[in-house]
């Protein structure tokens, strides 16, 4: 693990710029990354000028007056839509997770392995100091909080495998 370099300490390339440039500008990243198209950016004209023609792009489009969509607008679509089609989508519509259900949905350093495995040593020591009968109020609080990412993490898979059980039952 030491010897491996993470991601964020690597310099950008052109490709990877230009397959992100629009989450860079929507300020979706997360800071490291953020900061690593920023680098790029600072040292690349022809990812510049790219970046700099999509942010033109966005404030033109930005400028542009909003029109009130048609009242009949969803009829209108989902009447064009042919049901054999709509049929055939079918499994893209069945394959759906709930967002809190997705493993991104959580924080990166909640589901990180080394915040867990704290998490639940420190709900350890707290336990035996309880039992012990050490009576500091903050032992509950303790508890709680080492356990918390632990449960959130198996929580979120519970549900997932929960989900999964359901479809197949379904089919």
């Amino acid at each position: 693990m030491y010897g491996r370099k993470n991601k964020s300490d690597q310099p950008l390339g052109c490709k990877e710029c230009k397959q992100g440039l629009q989450e860079y500008l929507d300020g979706t990243l997360e800071k490291p990354e953020s900061l690593r198209f920023f680098l790029h950016l600072r040292e690349c004209t022809a990812c510049q000028e790219e970046h700099d023609r999509l942010q033109g792009l966005f404030r033109m489009l930005e400028s542009l007056p909003d029109h009130e969509v048609p009242a009949d607008f969803d009829g209108a679509v989902l009447a064009s839509v042919p049901y054999a089609a709509y049929q055939a989508m079918e499994p893209l519509r069945r394959d759906r997770v709930p967002v809190f259900l997705e493993e991104a949905f959580l924080p990166r350093f909640v589901r990180a392995r080394v915040t867990r495995l704290v998490g639940l040593g420190v709900a350890s020591v707290a336990m035996a100091l309880a039992l012990r009968g050490d009576g500091s109020v903050l032992l509950p609080v303790l508890i709680v909080t080492g356990l918390l990412p632990e449960i959130v993490v198996r929580l979120q898979g519970l549900g997932r495998r929960a989900l999964e059980t359901t479809r197949r039952a379904e089919s």
